[in-house]
């Protein structure tokens, strides 16, 4: 039984770990998500992320870097990408790829 309970305790620990809040810097465009009044970021990679709550608020279409906290088990109204919260946004001059 000692053994189940301290397996049981090391699993949540390291479920923990590898679920905690992390540091994030990304750059990319800034787009208006599927939801109103929620702003995406399109990274470089492919990636999207959530950076509804940036500070100053990004420009819809602009390029730019975004530093904050990447949320990982966040959930919110915008129901699109991963979650940074809180975040800085500062532009960066680039202009963002076309689509295609």
């Amino acid at each position: 039984m000692k053994v189940l309970y301290l397996a049981g305790a090391l699993s949540m620990l390291f479920t923990t770990a590898c679920l905690a809040d992390e540091p994030i810097t990304v750059s990319g465009c800034a787009v208006p998500g599927v939801e109103s009044r929620c702003i995406v970021l399109k990274a470089v990679d492919g990636r999207v992320y959530n950076i509804s709550a940036a500070k100053p608020s990004p420009t819809l279409g602009a390029y730019g870097q975004i530093k904050g906290v990447l949320k990982s088990r966040a959930v919110s109204t915008c129901m699109q990408g991963q979650v940074i919260d809180p975040a800085a946004w500062t532009e960066t001059g680039q202009k963002c790829p076309s689509a295609k």
